[in-house]
């Protein structure tokens, strides 16, 4: 092979191999624009190159010298570059296998090799070249040498230059700010990488290229997604999930059956996510009759098109089986329970330790839902043993994301002491100076930071305080003497009062998860209107209210008691009559101006 390879850069080197347009493609391809052919080159040279052979790479790479040669366009001196640092970096990466400081000074060489790309591509204006350049240097140190620091550094630099060119001019735009935006998603920066999505999607509402369709399935989905879970705006998130399921294939008659087969493939695939999405969103509406069906045929879509797409398969059941749950439907819940367990097992044997992080995410979510199954069929003891899994799992999920926010930040640091080094260096004195005011201010930031967390700490214990002391009370007649008399009670009102009091303090009748205001009027004997006029004139609140307060001033007495670590915020919730930790979390934090985590962290009780 050794052998054949010289012969082969003998015979380039000296008879030139001169080829026709139609033998050499970037013949043709020179004097275009890049948007002509940049699919082309994503498609057939770019696409998986680290699995193509030498004698391919060297011949691409010969007939791109030559179209430079014959258009006497110089741009395309700097693409055979490219492509030859490319091909070299992926294959010897495939041959070394490299560890982790091996990796760095492969990139090292790789990243001199781009840079010096970048720098001359300016010079010719050749921006497609400089772009791409710059886009692999950006992702080697992202997500190849996980140098976050650098990577949002440089990142900032990229997204200059990118914004300086349309996606017209430039089709891989949206896919190269979805890449920018997903990076900062990943360290739950949603606002700015809301920001990127949103750049990404400028000029693509008339686009119907298939190279580039995905991309923006990609920006619109991320953005839906962003909407849904940060800024909670459900109506907006579908918005964006509805613009994915717009976007329909084009020109399907014009490719071979090849393409024609993974298009309708990607398509449908794409629809599956779209509508489980917006199923997600009518689950979290409580609207389950429109989410079932969006649901079951995303998980369809989701394993039918795409062997490696299991932790969208395992979210979505495990949603169909917590609905299924809140319908008492637990045959079905126990079936897509199943269907999660199965999706996860299968996950466990393929994931690599990137993969982390969304296979615990996916493990606390399936274990939730099994401890809200077993509590559903009365099997208490598995429901805690699952509580304790998900406790564990979510500890490593913190740990996890912790671990991965400290290394940017020595990562932020490392670079901070290489820049003072340098700076000392030249200006000695003056580093000293400016090392000081910023130790100096650090301090006085960290004292008011201090101060800051000590009032906030002091003023949630004054809060718990003021609940338990709360929940030792009970409600109060209300004799406003500036009430009218129509809204005071009288004598039958309070009469009434006193019955309903004693069912719920010797009856605990507010336990009832399903309790009703007719349950109530009937328990006594007493028309609904005139039960809810009692509760209103007498206490001042109305039904919802009053019931509410009973359970939470149950829940904090739970919660207050020795043995409280001993059982889960759920099962809590369960106790004092809340059927939905949501419900119990929300509740709790309008009564007691602190959420049930919080009360149990700053709980000085005895």
């Amino acid at each position: 092979m050794k052998f054949v390879n010289i012969i082969f850069c003998i015979l380039i080197s000296v008879f030139g191999f001169s080829l026709s347009a139609q033998e050499n493609p970037f013949i043709e391809m020179a004097d275009k624009p890049y948007s002509q052919y940049f699919e082309y080159l994503e498609g057939n040279i770019y696409k998986n190159i680290e699995q193509r052979d030498s004698i391919w790479a060297k011949h691409i790479v010969a007939q791109m010298r030559e179209a430079a040669n014959i258009s006497k366009n110089k741009k395309w001196r700097l693409e055979a570059d490219f492509c030859e640092s490319m091909y070299q970096f992926f294959s010897d990466q495939l041959l070394i296998k490299p560890n982790q400081k091996q990796m760095g000074s492969l990139g090292a060489i790789f990243t001199d090799k781009m840079l010096s790309i970048v720098q001359q591509a300016k010079k010719m204006k050749a921006f497609d070249v400089e772009l791409r350049a710059m886009y692999r240097v950006w992702d080697f140190y992202g997500y190849h040498l996980k140098n976050y620091e650098f990577a949002f550094q440089y990142g900032l630099e990229f997204d200059k230059t990118l914004s300086k060119v349309s996606m017209a001019e430039f089709p891989l735009r949206p896919h190269y700010y979805a890449e920018i935006g997903k990076l900062y998603y990943y360290f739950q920066e949603y606002e700015t990488a809301l920001i990127y999505f949103e750049k990404g999607l400028e000029g693509t509402a008339m686009t119907h290229n298939l190279s580039i369709t995905n991309y923006i399935k990609t920006l619109w989905n991320n953005k839906g997604l962003i909407y849904r879970n940060h800024y909670n705006d459900l109506d907006k998130s579908d918005s964006c999930f509805l613009q994915i399921l717009k976007i329909e294939i084009q020109n399907l008659d014009q490719q071979s059956v090849y393409d024609s087969f993974h298009t309708r493939k990607e398509y449908e695939l794409w629809r599956g996510i779209a509508k489980g999405n917006l199923g997600t969103n009518h689950y979290l509406r409580g609207e389950y009759d429109q989410a079932i069906p969006l649901l079951q045929f995303s998980i369809e879509k989701a394993v039918e098109y795409n062997d490696f797409n299991f932790p969208y398969a395992i979210g979505k059941a495990i949603l169909l089986a917590e609905i299924f749950i809140e319908l008492s439907d637990l045959p079905q819940a126990k079936f897509y329970l199943d269907k999660a367990a199965d999706f996860l097992d299968r996950l466990q044997k393929r994931s690599s330790v990137s993969d982390v992080k969304t296979n615990i995410e996916l493990w606390v979510d399936y274990y939730k839902t099994m401890n809200r199954y077993c509590r559903m069929t009365g099997n208490n003891e598995q429901a805690l043993l699952y509580a304790d899994s998900t406790a564990a799992m979510q500890t490593q999920l913190e740990d996890e994301f912790n671990l991965r926010k400290l290394r940017l930040v020595e990562q932020q640091i490392h670079q901070e002491k290489l820049n003072a080094e340098t700076f000392r260096t030249k200006t000695y004195f003056l580093g000293l100076i400016i090392i000081s005011a910023f130790s100096l201010l650090l301090i006085m930031l960290f004292i008011l930071l201090y101060r800051s967390y000590r009032k906030k700490q002091d003023a949630y214990r004054e809060l718990v305080n003021k609940s338990q002391q709360w929940a030792k009370m009970q409600p109060q007649t209300e004799t406003d003497n500036f009430a009218s008399p129509a809204t005071l009670p009288d004598v039958a009102d309070l009469s009434l009062m006193k019955e309903i009091k004693r069912l719920m303090t010797e009856e605990k009748l507010y336990k009832n998860h399903s309790l009703t205001l007719d349950f109530v009027a009937n328990r006594i004997g007493y028309k609904p209107y005139l039960v809810s006029g009692a509760i209103n004139r007498c206490t001042k609140k109305d039904f919802s209210t009053f019931i509410g307060e009973y359970r939470i001033k149950e829940a904090i007495r739970l919660l207050s008691g020795k043995n409280v670590h001993q059982f889960s915020l759920d099962s809590v919730a369960f106790d004092s009559g809340f059927n939905d930790r949501r419900n119990f979390n929300r509740v709790f934090k309008k009564m007691t101006g602190v959420t049930p985590t919080e009360f149990l962290r700053f709980d000085v009780s005895p």
